[in-house]
């Protein structure tokens, strides 16, 4: 509207409405673990890298005989972004930045699956583990091998581990497979599987044959890493540590996984906004746009909007009285990611201040 100004001045208008969106995020910010001892680390609970050279400045030396200098030179040289090399001793706390999407083991499987549940509670993380490091033999028992690994959606694990002719010891294969999802997510999208990309510079430490990766191909699955004339080296694999229809595959738990956390940054931002008509119509318009989105890049399938998901709020329909009461905003989402290709939902919930 225009202001009518009958003195010479200075004049503000303020627009009162809501400027609400929801804003897609970083997919793939890895967290390399490590025990915290390890030698030319430098002490502290975390430390944030944007590129090679900024992990020289702090660590000078050479230092490939340690595996969070590996992760970390691995990472940079494959193209990677912003890191963090991660205390695992910290990461139990369940106190460290929250803008990590993902816990890379980084040869400290044990300690993760040993405190694997404080890891991932309400972060919208994805574990990446490593597989045994050792040969696995042709007549090993599978379901004894994976015993230690958390029957979980949020997680995945990776074998063999890989050599490289700069470093003393092996990469681990948790570090192979975020490379390869960091690739797979700049080219295609974080609902792309993270398998058949050629990763450059490694070798598998032992050989992994048809008959080996489909006894652990089911279940609790172990993600293999295989080298294939005139292809090249490559992760063969892309499904979590949980068999069940929804969530058996690594692209699907991601997807969600970005979305949830997309949304729930946008949402914290109504914590002094009326629970109220006005406030649903924005938000569920601001939703639909996010997931317009993503339909248009291939996230969902549907040849229509509602085959592809939908978003639902509002009183009767997924809030009480009592709810709105209480402060309680609560929207449904429900998509239809590309595998499976039915709907599923996702419920998240916001207080606002009465």
């Amino acid at each position: 509207m225009t202001t009518i100004t009958t003195h010479p001045g200075i004049y503000v208008s303020e627009d009162t409405s809501l400027n609400f969106s929801v804003i897609g995020t970083a997919t793939v910010i890895p967290a390399f673990l490590s025990n915290g001892g390890q030698k030319g680390i430098p002490a502290g609970a975390y430390h944030r890298f944007k590129s090679w050279a900024e992990v020289k400045a702090v660590i000078p030396d050479d230092h490939s005989d340690q595996y969070y200098y590996i992760a970390l030179r691995f990472w940079f040289s494959q193209g990677g972004g912003t890191c963090y090399i991660l205390d695992y001793d910290q990461l139990r706390k369940n106190d460290f930045p929250d803008d990590i999407t993902l816990i890379v083991a980084n040869g400290q499987t044990d300690h993760v699956t040993q405190y694997f549940d404080n890891f991932i509670t309400g972060k919208q993380l994805f574990v990446l583990l490593d597989g045994p490091g050792t040969k696995i033999a042709a007549d090993v028992d599978p379901s004894a091998t994976m015993s230690k690994y958390p029957a979980s959606p949020y997680a995945a694990a990776f074998y063999p581990w890989a050599m490289s002719d700069w470093a003393t010891i092996p990469v681990a294969p948790s570090v192979v497979a975020v490379v390869a999802i960091a690739l797979t997510d700049r080219t295609r999208g974080v609902w792309k599987a993270p398998a058949n990309v050629v990763i450059n510079g490694i070798t598998p430490q032992y050989p992994v044959t048809d008959d080996l990766q489909g006894q652990f191909n089911q279940g609790k699955a172990l993600n293999m890493i295989r080298t294939f004339p005139n292809v090249g080296t490559v992760v063969w694999g892309a499904r979590t540590l949980d068999d069940s229809d929804n969530w058996r595959y690594i692209p699907v738990r991601r997807l969600f996984n970005m979305v949830e956390r997309d949304i729930q940054k946008a949402l914290n931002k109504l914590i002094f906004e009326p629970n109220s008509q006005p406030t649903w119509q924005r938000v569920k318009a601001a939703v639909n746009n996010y997931l317009h989105a993503l339909w248009k890049q291939g996230a969902l399938v549907g040849n229509k909007e509602e085959e592809a998901w939908f978003v639902e709020i509002g009183k009767g329909i997924t809030m009480t009285e009592d709810d709105i009461n209480q402060g309680k905003m609560i929207i449904k989402i429900g998509l239809a990611a590309v595998r499976p290709a039915e709907f599923i939902i996702l419920q998240l919930s916001q207080d606002i201040a009465q």
